[in-house]
């Protein structure tokens, strides 16, 4: 073989071994809807920020919208879906275009820009209801109620002259409680992540004066899929501590959601996600205070994300990191059948068979489960040893979840204390 017909050989070799050590622009793709799909938002920001080879400029951005919005950069999140819809639309396929107005009704939503959430809403329900389910029309044309009926309502708005201090408590289940005051009245309320709205029952609305709008609106409850009417009131303004909120928007509830009666127990105000994130740090000491810095602290943790306005939390159980939903309102951690189904030999060799009541506002259903003891889990800086925790065999009746579980009060109550920061986005522990 001469020495030029071998260089030939040698380069088409090459050329080859390269071709099929670079993933395809397909491949590519899939990667990235993948960790999407797994609502993995921690892997696709690195991921984006390391190597979008084989990436359109147009895909590239199209999944920047997605983590813009899940780590709180709500208005970065805007501007790259308006360059997006602007600019790229003739060559966005019409569910790529109803993704985006997704995440922007959000965006607009978390930044109290109501009449611009409800304005992506009736685009979606006018110019692409053939691209929607009719459960995902139903809960956009619900959305649209909510927005709609807060469009002349201004931003909430948060006032903290200095550092303040807040006392909590625990209620007879094991829930954070903190004061607020509105008007004269001084109450205790939940204090809950997972609470998208902030809500209040009924009684206590009247008795503290919120707004009602006459904007009316349906609700269900995750667990038992009950599903029941509400309003939407506003509290001009409202106290923790010395911290002033104003334009503070609830959820106004019927008396008998809010009471649980297996229980015995009756919620009457939830602090919900919008004034917690408006806080932008808290720290939940042991010892029954809870302390709110003027300032920020940053940090390069980045384990904290949003998933609309859920907050999911990625932590490292035994060899693997996994995503969690993170719930101060909830008093056990429970792993959901996504958990059962990828460690299923290991749950049925050292797991209790056993049955389980959920529930929350709207009632109880009771499931079988499985018991795990002794399971290490790594958040930030701590590892917390969870003595018992639930593991659901089938999926959680009327929720569809592809995290792996919900991290509630027996995490926390292990450390002396609690970071919660929604503008560095993470969670640690001292």
């Amino acid at each position: 073989m001469t020495n030029s017909l071998l260089r030939a050989c040698c380069f088409l070799m090459l050329l080859s071994m390269g071709c099929r050590m670079q993933p395809s622009s397909s491949a590519k793709q899939q990667q990235y809807q993948s960790l999407l799909d797994q609502k993995d938002f921690f892997r696709l920001q690195s991921l984006l920020a390391s190597d979008t080879e084989g990436l359109s400029p147009q895909k590239k951005l199209y999944f920047q919208a997605y983590t813009d919005n899940a780590f709180n950069r709500n208005e970065a999140s805007n501007k790259v879906i308006a360059t997006l819809l602007d600019q790229d639309s003739s060559s966005l396929s019409d569910s790529l275009k109803v993704n985006l107005l997704q995440i922007q009704e959000d965006n607009d939503f978390k930044t109290c820009h109501y009449a611009l959430g409800a304005a992506a809403n009736r685009q979606l329900l006018s110019r692409y209801r053939a691209q929607l389910d009719s459960s995902t029309a139903d809960d956009i044309a619900n959305k649209t109620l909510i927005d709609s009926g807060l469009a002349a309502i201004p931003p909430q708005q948060m006032t903290l002259p200095d550092s303040a201090t807040i006392p909590w408590h625990k209620d007879k289940v094991g829930l954070t409680e903190i004061q607020v005051r509105m008007r004269d009245s001084s109450v205790s309320s939940i204090f809950d992540t997972r609470a998208n709205i902030s809500s209040i029952n009924e009684t206590y609305a009247k008795k503290l004066g919120v707004h009602l709008l006459g904007t009316k609106y349906k609700e269900s409850s995750g667990a038992t899929g009950n599903t029941f009417q509400v309003a939407l009131g506003v509290a001009d303004s409202l106290w923790l501590g010395a911290i002033l909120l104003q334009h503070v928007v609830f959820q106004v509830m019927p008396d008998s959601i809010l009471y649980i009666a297996p229980i015995d127990f009756r919620m009457n105000i939830i602090i919900g996600y919008p004034v917690i994130a408006q806080l932008r740090e808290i720290h939940i000491l042991k010892n029954g205070s809870m302390v709110i810095p003027a300032q920020p602290t940053p940090s390069t943790l980045h384990n904290l994300a949003m998933d609309g306005l859920n907050p999911m939390l990625s932590c490292i159980v035994g060899k693997d990191t996994l995503i969690f939903k993170f719930d101060t309102g909830a008093w056990g951690t429970d792993f959901f059948d996504t958990y059962y189904h990828r460690y299923a030999s290991d749950i049925q060799q050292h797991g209790k068979a056993d049955s389980v009541m959920t529930g929350g506002a709207g009632g109880v259903v009771r499931e079988k489960a499985y018991i795990l003891n002794n399971i290490k889990l790594t958040v930030g800086s701590k590892t917390a040893t969870l003595n018992k925790v639930t593991v659901h065999s089938d999926p959680i009746p009327n929720q569809h979840d592809v995290v792996y579980g919900n991290l509630g009060q027996d995490l926390m109550q292990q450390f002396d204390e609690m970071i919660l920061n929604f503008d560095s986005m993470y969670i640690d522990f001292k």
